[in-house]
Order: C-alpha cells, then sequence, then structure tokens
C-alpha cells in the first residue's frame, strides 16, 4: 500500500492525470495535507516512472500522428504542446520564475521574493519562449528511428535529476517551500531506486551509450546547484522544476550532436 500511496501521490504533484490518491495513513482523521507533507520525500523514488509515463504518451502520439494526414512539423508540434499539458506547465513555471529571480534579485532575499511573485517578468517569459523554441527544433530535426527513444527517456532523466538535485542540495528557503517538503526527507533509498530505474531504462534503450547522457545530467545539476548556493545558499521548489526543463533540453542537444552530426 505505501509503493501505491507514493507512486499515486508522485502521478499526481507532477502530471494531471487523473489517478486516486491512496489512503495516506490509518488514522482517518488525519489532515490530508499533512501526510502529503511526510511522504512527499518518499514519492521522489517514483519521479523516474512517471517520468516514463509522460514518455509513453508522447511515444503513443507521435505514432498515432504519424498515420494521420498531418505533416511530421504539426504533428511534432502537437507533441510538443501535449508534453507542456501533461506536466500542467509546473516545471515550465519553475524555469520562468527562477530567470525572473537570479536576473532581478541582487541578493537572496530578493531572489526568493521575486520567484514567489505569481507574476512573470519580462526575462522569464523571453527566457521560456527560447527555452520552447529550442526544445521544439530538436525534436523537428530529430531523426524519426530515434524520435521514440528520445521522447521515452528524456522526461524520465529530467525527472531523475530533480531527485539528484534535491538529495545533494538543500532548501534556501526555511519554511513554506515546496521544495523543502523534498530536500529535508529524500535520502539514498530515494537516490538508488531512481537511479536503478533511470538505468533500466537507459540499458534498454541504448545500451551503455546512455552514460554519456547521465553524466551530462549530473554535470548540469552540479552545476545549477554551484550557482544556487552562492546566490541563495541553497535551492527552491522553482529551482527543482527549472532543473527538470534545462537537462531535458541538453539531452535533446546531446542526442542531436551525437547521432545528426
Amino acid at each position: 500500500m505505501k509503493i501505491l500511496r507514493d507512486l499515486s501521490l508522485a502521478i499526481r504533484f507532477l502530471t494531471i492525470f487523473p489517478i486516486a490518491s491512496f489512503p495516506l495513513s490509518n488514522n482517518s482523521n488525519q489532515d490530508e495535507e499533512e501526510g502529503l507533507v511526510e511522504n512527499f520525500a518518499n514519492s521522489m523514488a517514483f519521479f523516474p516512472l512517471v517520468g516514463m509515463l509522460i514518455g509513453v504518451s508522447l511515444v503513443v502520439l507521435r505514432r498515432i500522428f504519424y498515420y494521420l494526414p498531418v505533416s511530421p512539423l504539426v504533428g511534432d508540434t502537437l507533441v510538443l504542446i501535449v508534453w507542456i499539458w501533461l506536466s500542467g506547465g509546473l516545471h515550465l513555471d519553475g524555469f520562468a520564475d527562477s530567470i525572473d529571480g537570479f536576473s532581478g534579485g541582487h541578493n537572496k532575499e530578493e531572489i526568493l521574493n521575486i520567484m514567489k511573485d505569481s507574476a512573470t517578468g519580462a526575462k522569464g517569459v523571453v527566457a521560456l519562449v527560447s527555452l520552447l523554441l529550442l526544445k521544439f527544433v530538436l525534436l523537428v530535426e530529430m531523426p524519426l528511428f530515434l524520435k521514440d527513444a528520445v521522447l521515452f527517456f528524456t522526461p524520465t532523466v529530467g525527472r531523475w535529476s530533480m531527485v539528484i538535485a534535491a538529495f545533494l542540495s538543500k532548501p534556501a528557503r526555511t519554511k513554506d517551500s515546496m521544495g523543502k517538503l523534498f530536500m529535508d526527507y529524500v535520502s539514498w533509498r530515494e537516490v538508488i531506486f531512481a537511479s536503478l530505474t533511470l538505468a533500466v531504462v537507459g540499458i534498454l534503450l541504448f545500451r551503455l551509450y546512455f552514460i554519456p547522457l547521465v553524466i551530462i545530467g549530473i554535470g548540469i545539476v552540479l552545476l545549477i546547484l554551484k550557482y544556487c548556493h552562492k546566490r541563495i545558499n541553497g535551492i527552491s521548489g522553482d529551482v527543482l522544476g527549472a532543473i527538470n526543463e534545462i537537462v531535458e533540453v541538453f539531452i535533446l542537444l546531446t542526442f542531436y550532436i551525437l547521432y545528426i552530426r
């Protein structure tokens, strides 16, 4: 029951898939929000599985479009739209907020306050459009024989990178932070399970060639963490979302460089 509870929590948090929640406690009077707080970190073990669920959905959709009377360009556009829609724009919102915060704040307090603001600034919008444009172009340029594997693997490694970042970092905010719920309690157990999931997927799809992709993902995470720790002495939930988006784009770019050029 605990496994199903944590998996359902991960799916409900990271996607818009309608899935029933499992009891969080034997105590029927326990407030659901308190139960969620206690189990957020445990659900991170299943983040790569949620990425696989998103990837499977994208692959199925791409194959449907392939047999429909639509151009490949239109098909890839619709796939990208669904890619965004399946996660509810959660990570993209974190990416835009992170850009606004780090570009507009001069100290830790200012940066975190800007991130917390629900409004998106001009720099965040520009960065968001640039990221989506790059992701779209890389998806269009991906060869057909590789596209399904890339669509399946990229969301998986993106969500795995959030687990690694949460484990290696610390919360920049001491209270009222979604990221703090993950970082305070994530342990080796979640990291090992998530990493084994990624390794199985990577080996099945690319054999040992997936190792450079993982190294690149870890390298990006470490660079972002180093920068964030220097500026705000930790990371926030917005930064975790930004890490997912940045890693996804770099994985797509790596595929393009290695397999196209």
